[in-house]
């Protein structure tokens, strides 16, 4: 695609190709993922991210890529970083493609002063009542790799907040408001992206999603998620793996399949974007 030459992804450990980390094991705790692609299929990675979609993307259309994806990201810190890249790179921003993963609730972006730095703030609420605000698990960390971040910016600090300053209900709301302001933002200066199918779908403006949000045809499917489609198409690493382990994580092939399909899908579109 001729106008593009940098292309920016940002989302959860779907887009930064979680689960196939090189200290990542099957099942038996034993057998490295990365060995067994090798062993199966032929294949190898240093890194993981060099098997991402984007990176994947990038290296099929011949452009340039920044994958700032990570483990447990959610929206919010999507949103933050993306913005910060569109600055940075605002004098070229006639030839940046962006790509967003819009992960579910429950993955705060909170800011730690001690850390001096962003921490990933996972919940798992006890139930799927939007009304019930009960939370049965959380951890912060400025990466899933990084052990003590939690305790060191004190367990109790983080429940506090989430005791007495945080609702389900007034989550998504802020950060839908984020959504449609941040997209609102790069259609006003006519900056190219497109993002995924998610729980704060029904509150993105129809505007917003008409030529936007990711809408590809392949048979009878229709792919709007990146994960869907792994788990659509028996793509995991479960399945790629002959389920040697029930890691549902979008796998290698399913990396490599997305990528020739956004290579079409952005060929055809991209004005529309």
């Amino acid at each position: 695609m001729k106008n593009i030459k940098l292309i920016y992804c940002n989302g959860c450990s779907h887009s930064a190709a979680g689960g196939m980390e090189i200290n990542a094991t099957l099942t038996d705790n034993k057998t490295y993922v990365r060995d067994y692609y090798k062993t199966t299929y032929n294949v190898w990675w240093d890194n993981r991210k060099e098997i991402t979609y984007s990176h994947r993307l990038a290296s099929i259309i011949g452009c340039d890529v920044v994958n700032e994806a990570a483990s447990g990201g959610g929206t919010e810190r999507v949103i933050r970083m993306a913005y910060q890249f569109v600055q940075d790179n605002f004098k070229i921003k006639n030839d940046i493609f962006l790509i967003l993963e819009l992960p579910s609730l429950g993955r705060l972006d909170m800011f730690s002063k001690t850390l001096n730095d962003y921490i990933i703030t996972n919940i798992i609420y006890t139930t799927n009542d939007y009304r019930d605000d009960t939370i049965s698990y959380y951890n912060a960390c400025r990466d899933y790799s990084i052990t003590g971040d939690l305790e060191k910016i004190g367990a109790k600090n983080v429940k506090m907040y989430l005791d007495n300053f945080h609702t389900r209900k007034s989550e998504y709301n802020k950060i839908a408001r984020q959504i449609n302001t941040f997209l609102t933002y790069l259609k006003y200066h006519n900056i190219k992206f497109i993002f995924t199918n998610g729980e704060f779908n029904a509150s993105i403006h129809s505007d917003l999603k008409k030529h936007n949000l990711i809408n590809i045809k392949l048979g009878n499917m229709v792919i709007t998620d990146f994960h869907q489609f792994s788990v659509d198409t028996k793509s995991t690493i479960a399945e790629e793996t002959n389920l040697l382990t029930m890691d549902l994580h979008p796998g290698y092939f399913a990396h490599l399949k997305f990528a020739e399909l956004l290579d079409g899908y952005i060929k055809e579109k991209y004005d529309t974007f």
